[in-house]
Order: structure tokens, then C-alpha cells, then sequence
């Protein structure tokens, strides 16, 4: 839910402010022409891929000595540029969702590496579920 539902505000107040200054829009789908192989990407392949490289990063920043906060934050800007190439707007709700994963995961390392990658992928692959759900149900009634 902190993943969730400030990324549902984040990101229509993006796109709105994307759509008021005339730029680029979210692109769900476009990628490969087809919604449904962006949904199954965006539920299952990416919230998996995309968490074992968080964990890379927080294990690496850990062992490096850096204070939890700067690694939750480092997370979240990093995730947030690289999901700006494909759309610049993706900044904005990847920045905070991967800050939360962050957290979760930084949560769950003492108990154990499965239990802190549970944690955050799957707070992953739920917001990223939200966020296919919401983008069909306004596909259909558009």
C-alpha cells in the first residue's frame, strides 16, 4: 500500500502535468505493440528481474557502509532514471515505488535474503499489477 497508492497520485498528477505542458505521456503497451505481453512483462518478468538488480545494488551499497536511508534513496533515483529512457514520465513513480522496495527489502535482510526479496518483489509485481489493472479498465471505458 505505501508502494501503491501515492504512486496512483504521483502518477496522475504526472501525466496530467505532462498532458497540460504538451509532453510525452505514459506509453503502456507500445513497447510491443501488444498490452497484453507489456502486462505479463510488467507482472511477473520485471518485478523478478528488476528486484534481483535492487538487491545487487543494496547488498553492494551495504557492504560499502552506507547508512540505510541513502541506500533506500539511491535505489529509488537510479530505478527512476533508468525507467525515464524508456518514458521520461516513468521517473516519477519509479523513484518511490523502487524507495519503498528499497525499504522493504532493508526490512526483511536481518531475518533472511529470501524473506527480503519476497518482500520487495512482491510489493513490486502488486504495484505494478495495480497500475496494469488501472491502464485497462481506462483503456476500455476511453
Amino acid at each position: 500500500m505505501f508502494a501503491v497508492l501515492p504512486n496512483i497520485g504521483i502518477s496522475g498528477l504526472a501525466n496530467l502535468a505532462a498532458f497540460t505542458l504538451q509532453g510525452e505521456t505514459s506509453s503502456f503497451g507500445q513497447q510491443h505493440g501488444e498490452p497484453w505481453v507489456s502486462a505479463f512483462q510488467s507482472m511477473l518478468f520485471a518485478p523478478f528481474v528488476e528486484t534481483l538488480l535492487l538487491c545487487v545494488w543494496i547488498e553492494a551499497a551495504v557492504r560499502l557502509g552506507q547508512k540505510r536511508l541513502f541506500i533506500a534513496i539511491g535505489a529509488g533515483v537510479i530505478a527512476g532514471l533508468l525507467h525515464a529512457i524508456v518514458t521520461p514520465i516513468w521517473f516519477f513513480t519509479s523513484a518511490w515505488a523502487f524507495f519503498v522496495y528499497a525499504c522493504g527489502y532493508l526490512a526483511w535482510r536481518p531475518h533472511s535474503f529470501p524473506s527480503a526479496f519476497i518482500a520487495a518483489a512482491l510489493a513490486h509485481a502488486l504495484n505494478n499489477a495495480t497500475g496494469v489493472a488501472l491502464l485497462f479498465v481506462l483503456a476500455r471505458f476511453a
